[in-house]
């Protein structure tokens, strides 16, 4: 009797997974090919499921969406991948965003060298356009310093050709000078930039208008007779 009342549910559970809406749709359970269109357990089927996220799913039941806030809505992935998954997390995934920001970080830092590397127009002479003192001074610094990573100086371009080329030549000149100390080839090389801080005259220049244009600080003294409190 017993195996009688076994085989009757074996066969109505069976009967209910071939015959149900959803199993016509997926197909059989057991088949060879899934949703993706790929054949399981091929190469390309582990590929795309591994590649799928982590975590739980989004789906439409009852007429509301379980759990309300956005989750993924693609397929899980199987049971081994999801252990993989749970067991060396936040690997590989946090990998992602690390490369993001040592890509950013690079961008910066070779943006950052770049502009100590720059001479700029209060570099130079205006009348010959050769490189001042602070100039020349600015040059040793990147030459001399232990810690540069660029292999080229930058000189501000100005908007006339003839002034590019004098500036470009004072710079080479100087750096044939110190041929001792580079070791290593130094190009010189033209940008279309500015400084992103203020001369120190012009500094001063505001910093005194500032001064000058202050009011002059007082205090208005109010006294108040006692009439007679003799204090």
């Amino acid at each position: 009797m017993r195996l009688i009342c076994l085989r009757i549910i074996l066969f109505a559970f069976f009967s209910g997974i071939i015959i149900s809406p959803e199993s016509a749709r997926a197909g059989w359970p057991w088949g060879k090919r899934d949703t993706s269109g790929l054949k399981k357990h091929s190469p390309e089927w582990w590929e795309y499921t591994g590649s799928l996220p982590v975590g739980s799913r989004q789906v439409y039941r009852h007429g509301k969406l379980w759990p309300p806030r956005p989750r993924p809505t693609d397929p899980q992935q199987t049971f081994a991948q999801q252990f993989h998954s749970a067991h060396f997390w936040p690997t590989p995934y946090v990998e992602n965003d690390r490369n993001i920001i040592k890509v950013f970080e690079a961008v910066q830092i070779n943006q950052g060298w770049k502009n100590v590397s720059t001479l700029y127009g209060y570099h130079f002479d205006p009348e010959s356009h050769h490189l001042t003192k602070s100039g020349r001074e600015h040059v040793l610094w990147v030459v001399q310093n232990p810690a540069r990573r660029q292999h080229s100086i930058h000189v501000q371009a100005s908007t006339e050709r003839s002034i590019n080329t004098m500036r470009v030549a004072s710079v080479n000149n100087y750096i044939a000078e110190l041929s001792d100390q580079i070791g290593r080839p130094l190009n010189v090389l033209l940008d279309v930039t500015s400084p992103v801080t203020r001369p120190a005259v012009e500094v001063e220049l505001y910093q005194k208008a500032w001064i000058d244009g202050m009011a002059s600080p007082h205090i208005s003294l109010k006294t108040s007779n006692s009439g007679g409190s003799g204090q």
